[in-house]
This record gives structure tokens, sequence and C-alpha cells, in this order.
């Protein structure tokens, strides 16, 4: 199990994924590795270490102290408070007493907080990359590209273009031909963000991401049976009022008391009450005190991030996006010509996904990498408008020219950018 943990753990260290940001990266790379150490801290304590010491009744020889022990750890104990007096009569979860069964399962329930913060993450692998292109792996080719070299370099980003051109006409072509609702609606309800199918999922997985780091007090609440809720709060009033963590210890107690029985022949049963303590509570209430800062902190930096996206995918932010890199590249002078072919080139043609998609590129390769390929599928939009007009001026000069016509009297087709190929270039005259 350890070797696992440790193989899982260098895997989530590493940093190939190339299709993110940095406030996903708190999710489901750092969370993760936090708790993999967690889990490595407590098992080697749990199963290598002594997690629990009792005081056996003086009759016991060293072979019962090993019992009572085993028997105390595999069973639920439960702690009372130091101004309550331990009586017969007391019951087990009740009258002051309080619970505490979960320590054991700490190592389980840390590794299922691992799994519900990499859902996110899986989702996104699974289906963000199948909705339109295979991100990681244009972003993967862009990172390994040599910059030394300027011809290599602009015929890579040239192919990397044409690969997007491609992607996004499959993907449009199957969203006008495909039934499916639920995806319709995921790239319409991206309105606010230029719409497309890809934007959409990103941002319902960013709200994964909040829903896991908010969840996972719900999820220490209900195994712990303990309010994780104001945990923290407790723990800054004691080291601020000069007290322990917690007060009482009701949350991880180091003392405990177990009750067992030993059963004779016939109805002649011995029970006993032992006192405990549990050396591994020390760490666990440290742990779960850094954790709980933790979620605090990836709740705001996941909200954070998302207001981010919000003002960058909002029209203004997508607009400026366009505007730095293309002037950056001096490819653009917003001339009056250029203000409406620009307009086209943002809302029609790259959307919220081409935008998305240059972004996380900018991002996870470098800003003058994404924006010399955004300056290649300026110069290949302005082209194939360029032919598109030049086709459409001869056809009506052929018209004008021959009275007769094979269009009779109808207006030739009309002719926009989706009419030609990808990979047409403007005649020279």
């Amino acid at each position: 199990m350890l070797n696992d943990i440790i193989g899982v753990y260098s895997k989530v260290g590493q940093s190939g994924r190339q299709d993110d940001d940095v406030y996903d990266r708190f999710s489901h790379r750092w969370t993760i590795i936090i708790l993999a150490v967690f889990i490595i801290a407590i098992s080697a304590k749990q199963f290598v270490g002594t997690p629990i010491e009792c005081i056996p009744p003086a009759e016991f020889g060293e072979e019962h102290k090993a019992y009572v022990e085993n028997f105390c750890w595999i069973h639920y104990t439960y702690s009372v408070d130091d101004n309550t007096p331990l009586t017969r009569q007391m019951v087990r979860g009740a009258n002051g007493s309080h619970k505490t069964p979960y320590y054991i399962w700490i190592p389980y329930i840390c590794l299922a907080a691992c799994l519900t913060t990499w859902i996110p993450a899986w989702f996104w692998h699974i289906v963000g990359h199948h909705a339109t292109f295979d991100i990681p792996a244009v972003i993967n080719q862009l990172a390994k590209m040599k910059l030394t070299n300027p011809d290599d370099r602009i015929e890579n980003l040239t192919i990397i273009a044409k690969h997007y051109e491609k992607a996004a006409s499959y993907a449009k072509s199957t969203n006008r031909s495909s039934r499916n609702i639920f995806r319709k609606f995921i790239s319409y309800s991206m309105f606010f963000a230029g719409g497309g199918a890809l934007t959409g999922i990103y941002f319902f997985v960013k709200l994964l991401y909040l829903i896991n780091a908010v969840g996972q007090f719900f999820l220490i609440n209900y195994f712990f049976k303990i309010d994780y809720w104001y945990y923290g709060q407790r723990i800054l009033y004691g080291l601020f009022s000069g007290r322990d963590w917690v007060e009482n210890k009701q949350f991880f107690p180091r003392i405990v008391y177990c009750d067992f029985a030993i059963r004779y022949l016939g109805d002649n049963n011995l029970n006993y009450t032992v006192q405990c303590t549990l050396p591994v509570n020390l760490y666990n209430e440290r742990i779960f005190a850094f954790y709980w800062f933790w979620l605090i902190f990836l709740t705001l930096i996941t909200i954070y991030g998302i207001t981010v996206w919000l003002m960058q995918m909002s029209y203004r932010g997508r607009r400026s996006f366009l505007k730095k890199h293309l002037r950056i590249n001096k490819q653009i002078c917003m001339k009056l010509d250029e203000c409406n072919l620009f307009n086209a080139f943002g809302e029609r043609y790259l959307g919220g996904d081409g935008i998305l998609f240059l972004r996380l590129v900018a991002k996870n390769t470098s800003p003058v990498i994404g924006g010399e390929l955004l300056g290649i599928l300026w110069e290949r939009y302005q082209a194939r408008r360029n032919a598109t007009v030049a086709l459409g001026i001869k056809m009506g000069n052929m018209k004008s020219s021959n009275g007769d016509s094979s269009f009779g009297d109808e207006k030739p087709p009309p002719f926009d950018a989706s009419t030609l190929t990808y990979n047409q270039q403007p005649k020279k005259n």
C-alpha cells in the first residue's frame, strides 16, 4: 500500500499537464500532494508505530496488555470531560461522553478526499479534451518547439493553426448536425464568454473545483461527527488567548476510555474500563488544523480564479486580449476596414473556444508563442476573406460581361470564408 501511495505521489508531483492554470493546480496537484503526505505520515504511525497505549488492570500480564490495546484500537473509544466524573452508570456516547471511532479510518478519509479532488481533473481530461480538440497534445507540441530558428517556429505554428481550423470546422459542423441538446445548451449558455462547448465545460470544471473545496468540510463533518466548520476558529482563539489549541480536546482527544468484557463459563462476565492515550491524535490534530486553513485558502483562490476567467472571457476581455497581441505583432492598426474584419474574426471565427485555447497556450507556454499563433490565425483569416471577396468580384464581372450566364436571373450564391479550403491562398493578379 505504501509503495502505491508513493507511486501516485511521484506522478502527481510531475508538471506534465499542459491544459490548466495555476488555480486548478492548487486543487488537483498541490492538494493531492498534501493529502498524500498526510496519508504516509498517519499510516506510518498507525501501522509501524504505536497508535494507542492503555493502562490495563493490575492483575493483567504483558500478554493481556497487548490484547487490551488491540481491542481498544479496533473498537471505538470515548472521551470524557475532565470535570465530569467517570461512573459505572455512564453509557458510552451519552451522559457527557464523546465517541471517537474515526481515528482508525483517517488514512482512508484522506484517500477519499484525494479522489474527490481528482474528479474535476479527470472530467476535464475525459470530456473536455474531446469537446473540440486535444489541448494538451497541441500545447505539448508547442512547448517542445525550438525558439532559436524563426523559420521552423513559424512553420510549426502554421501547422498548429491549420490543425485548429480543421478541428474548429469539424466541431461547428457537428454542432449544426447534432441532436445533442445538452451539448447545444452548454454552448449557448456561454453567450457571455463567446459561446462554445469547450468553454462551457471548462467553466463547469472550475465550478467542480469550488464544490470540492467546500464539500470537503461536509465530508469531514460526516465522517468525524464533529463541527469542523469552526475548528480553525477555535484553534485561532486558543493560540491568541494563550490556551491549548482546542479546549477539552473533544475533536481529537489524547486521553480516552475503553470498555471491554472478559467472558468466562456461564454468566460470569467481568467488565473493565481502562484509560488509554492516543499519540496518533497529536498528529491528527495538527494535520487537520493545517488542512482547515488550506481548504479556506483553496476556496478563496478558486473563487478568485473563476472571477479572473469571467473577466478575461467577457466581451471586453476577449477584445482586449486580441488587440493586445495583434498590435504587439504589428498586424493590426484598427482602421475602419479592419474593424469589421476584427469583429468577425473574434466573434465568429475564434469565438469563446478559440480564445480560451489561445489563452491556455499563452499560460502554459509563453505569451510570445500565444501571440505568434494568434498572428498566424489572423493572417490566414485575412487571406481567406480576401480570396472570398476576389472570387465573388470575379464571378460578378463574368456575369456582367456575359449577358446570358448560367445563373440566369438568379443572384450568384453568396461566398464566405467557409466556402474555401483552409489551405487556399489568395491568388496574385
